[in-house]
């Protein structure tokens, strides 16, 4: 059971990362201006907020072995893949 919730946790933190990429990634581009520096910044801010949150949330499994965490979050990142993809299908069909 440890290893299922450990897996929702991960692909839950998979898609934070991937939201949180796609949503910054049309601020921050060349050239550099006062949006792009107000964009890291509150990225910067949501990055060290987050990985306080996550610190927290993962203690309590620290008694999975590191590779096992390894074994357990490639699935983990296959399965956002797949949703990210199927949403791109679904989001392209409907809008």
């Amino acid at each position: 059971m440890n290893y299922v919730k450990f897996c929702i946790y991960q692909f839950i933190l998979f898609l934070a990362l991937f939201v949180i990429t796609i949503i910054f990634d049309h601020f921050i581009s060349k050239p550099f201006t006062s949006v792009d520096l107000i964009a890291m910044c509150i990225s910067l801010l949501i990055g060290i907020i987050g990985y306080r949150l996550v610190s927290k949330i993962y203690r309590q499994f620290e008694n999975i072995r590191l590779r096992n965490k390894i074994l357990i979050s490639i699935p983990a990142f296959i399965l956002l893949l797949l949703f990210a993809g199927l949403l791109g299908v679904l989001g392209a069909m409907f809008f």
